[in-house]
């Protein structure tokens, strides 16, 4: 087998492969010989088809099956020999394969650019702690409450007021398309609460129960400066009910019920304390990210643009806003926004992988087993009840090891962390408290 490797870009290589004529044949004899012992025809016997009837009736498909086995066979073969580091489907042209003669392929391929050696001292970064405000507080109280609100039907009319939760159908096309975000069935809505759309809401006000409401509202683009730029989206609805919202009161016996605790006093101490760890987490979350920009700007490389793509639509698929499962990432439907900023998100999550994995090779970290084991007990005594299918996921090999290599990138990150300069900021809570 003939190899030849031409870099196109630090992150794309094509593959040139010529299988030797010798593997060629021996690959046709082997798939026509599978042919003849299972191929029933009428006529003749179970495995006594002449090679000629399988030749005129499954030429061309033995052909395209021999010459994808060949491509999966050596394809990976080359990859090893080169020691090429592919992170993207490769594209694969072909020429024809015929017997006797060699056949050749190419691939190309998407490969991890090398990182360089990674310079993470002297660094300076600011940790800013958000302060949590009375306000906050009486805010998250009242999200809590509300969520536990009950709904009662409006019987005495049949058409939508302000103050109102609708249940309804949605569905927004454009040019006959399924608008990707904008469909949704048995969704309930209060009015003057949340929209999906400005104008939204609006259109539903005085909307009769079962009945189809039709009309356009304009979608948000960015940088139309015309009329003509507007783009629509075309709505149908159907409300299917509608009833009022009773909040329980915010007292003791809603603290006990609801908070495990004596009093709303309580109730509200715990929030706080919460909500100051999850400012805390927030703050070094962002500082974190903040360290690994500033290396990545020390140290920038290119993402192959394939790879970004792939991840984007895993991003996309796992955000719920699908449609339909078999919606692609370039969809015409996906609104250019969500596309650019599912990206952005996929590249920078990508070159912080890559940039905490060098680092974490550069200093030489290592985990053991037992490291990793006490991680997954950690996971199953913080969700007992899924012990089991959690046990289940780390048993996998391949599991286990994304698991370690993402331990390994947490402690090049703690390593970062350490030799920085953190200057912890705590937000000036007064003009805060001014406003309320």
């Amino acid at each position: 087998m003939k190899v030849s490797i031409e870099p196109s870009s630090p992150v794309q290589t094509k593959i040139s492969v010529e299988i030797p004529a010798d593997r060629v044949q021996a690959g046709l004899e082997r798939a026509y010989q599978r042919y003849q012992s299972q191929v029933q025809l009428k006529g003749f016997r179970a495995g006594r088809v002449p090679r000629r009837v399988i030749e005129r009736r499954f030429g061309e498909q033995i052909t395209s099956e021999v010459g994808s086995a060949l491509v999966e066979e050596s394809l990976p073969e080359a990859i090893r020999e080169h020691r090429l580091a592919v992170v993207s489907q490769p594209r694969i042209v072909t020429e024809r394969l015929a017997g006797g003669s060699p056949f050749r392929y190419s691939a190309t391929v998407e490969t991890k650019p090398e990182v360089p050696h990674v310079a993470y001292e002297g660094l300076s970064v600011d940790k800013t702690i958000a302060p949590v405000t009375e306000q906050a507080v009486d805010d998250t109280l009242a999200r809590l409450a509300d969520s536990l609100a009950q709904l009662h039907p409006i019987t005495d009319r049949d058409h939508v007021e302000a103050g109102d939760v609708v249940r309804l159908d949605y569905r927004a096309e454009r040019e006959g398309r399924l608008l990707a975000g904008l469909e949704g069935t048995g969704r309930l809505f209060e009015m003057g609460k949340e929209t999906l759309l400005p104008g939204f809401q609006e259109e539903i006000l005085g909307a009769q129960k079962g009945h189809r409401l039709s009309f356009s509202l304009p979608l948000p683009q960015a940088g139309a400066d015309a009329p003509s730029d507007v783009l629509t989206a075309d709505f149908q609805v159907t409300v299917h009910d509608i009833a009022r919202k009773e909040v329980p009161r915010l007292d003791d016996e809603f603290a006990k019920d609801h908070g495990e605790c004596d009093t709303l006093e309580e109730l509200r101490a715990k929030l706080r304390e919460n909500m100051e760890r999850t400012a805390q987490r927030r703050a070094e979350q962002q500082m974190e990210s903040d360290l690994v920009g500033q290396m990545f700007s020390r140290h920038p490389f290119e993402v192959p643009p394939g790879l970004v793509r792939e991840h984007a639509q895993r991003l996309f698929a796992e955000s719920g806003l699908r449609p339909r499962e078999d919606m692609a990432f370039d969809d015409p439907a996906i609104p250019q926004t969500m596309r650019e900023d599912l990206s952005a998100r996929a590249k920078r999550q990508i070159e912080t992988t890559w940039l905490l994995d060098a680092l974490a090779e550069q200093l030489g970290l290592t985990l053991s087993e037992e490291a990793v084991d006490r991680k997954i007990a950690e996971f199953t005594a913080a969700n007992v009840e899924q012990r089991q299918q959690i046990e289940s996921l780390y048993a996998d090999a391949d599991r286990r090891q994304m698991l370690k290599a993402r331990l390994l990138r947490e402690e090049a990150l703690r390593a970062v962390v350490e030799k920085a300069d953190v200057r912890t900021i705590h937000a000036d809570i007064a003009d805060t408290q001014g406003n309320q």
